[in-house]
């Protein structure tokens, strides 16, 4: 077992929360540190969340599909979903909405920018990952993904509930900065990859990778030229527990990338959210410090004029 019992890890969390205020826990409560990720606090275990859950200014956000939430969640959650998050006037689908839409949503919620927020799915995390990458993106840093999700806390046994409690609105406002390296468009991608000194990581199936396979919306099969497949779900244990994988098996899944934690690396998917996911992965757990998304993905790539793109099957299965 890599986690040992610590309360570093609550007095973290609770001291992101709305006025640094102070909030003292039993010394008997035991809680853990994670292992020897990059980033541990951006991660937090069911059994530290036990002990938080309640408290005033951590806030728990649902990130699954309404009928999901409205069976059970964890008490005091809100739902959202990836449309939440979208900007529906954009010509390629999913893209990330805009900052001022995202900050309504926020508000009508009834959270705050001095809110700490939890967020948690069912598939592993993939699809929190991406509202994670979104708020990140947008200079919100007090952000955590629950390990594990909706199972692990219903293995923790933490209570569940079918009741939405209404909050009131607040008024949620982004730092005025963005963070510099969490995503890149089209045009600087095409620029980047005339350099010899940069990745690019496919973070899906080998299927969608080899062209062997195309999803729904986009015009062509196969990958962009040049990049390593790595699924993201080659990040945690799928089939088992869905929580991230220990530090020395995340480095073996990731070998192919460079050891300079400052080296550029890009990742993409269909539509951004796997591969916000590894971006999750390769900043917060690995290091990496200059990880770029492609929001628009496989879906804008293989429907644009020119791109260059590579295959290595000539069957196609529609998905």
């Amino acid at each position: 077992m890599f986690w040992r019992s610590s309360l570093l890890a609550l007095l973290f969390l609770v001291g992101a929360c709305r006025g640094r205020e102070e909030a003292a826990a039993p010394a008997s409560i035991k809680v853990v540190e994670k292992a020897d990720y990059a980033h541990p606090g951006s991660l937090i275990e069911p059994e530290e969340l036990l002990v938080i859950w309640e408290h005033e200014h951590i806030q728990i956000i649902d990130f699954r599909e309404q009928e999901g939430f409205e069976e059970d969640h964890i008490p005091k959650a809100l739902p959202m979903w990836r449309n939440d998050i979208e900007d529906r006037q954009h010509p390629v689908p999913g893209m990330m909405a805009l900052k001022p839409e995202i900050e309504k949503k926020l508000s009508d919620l009834g959270l705050s920018a001095s809110d700490t927020l939890i967020l948690y799915d069912d598939q592993a995390g993939v699809n929190a990952a991406r509202l994670w990458w979104v708020l990140r993106t947008y200079g919100f840093t007090q952000v955590r993904l629950l390990n594990g999700g909706l199972q692990s806390w219903r293995e923790a046994q933490g209570p569940l509930s079918s009741d939405r409690i209404p909050r009131p609105a607040e008024q949620f406002v982004f730092p005025s900065e963005e963070a510099p390296h969490f995503r890149i468009e089209k045009d600087s991608l095409a620029s980047l990859m005339k350099s010899e000194h940069w990745t690019l990581i496919d973070a899906r199936t080998a299927e969608e990778h080899s062209g062997k396979r195309i999803k729904k919306g986009a015009e062509n099969a196969g990958h962009i030229p040049g990049s390593l497949n790595i699924d993201w779900a080659e990040a945690v244990d799928y089939h088992g527990t869905k929580k991230f994988l220990p530090p020395e098996k995340l480095k073996l899944a990731y070998k192919e990338l460079p050891e300079d934690k400052d080296a550029p690396v890009v990742v993409y998917c269909h539509s951004g959210v796997r591969s916000a996911h590894t971006s999750f992965v390769l900043t917060q757990l690995l290091g990496y410090n200059r990880v770029y998304n492609y929001d628009g993905s496989w879906l804008e790539w293989s429907a644009l004029e020119g791109a260059p793109i590579d295959k290595d099957s000539t069957t196609i299965i529609l998905q």
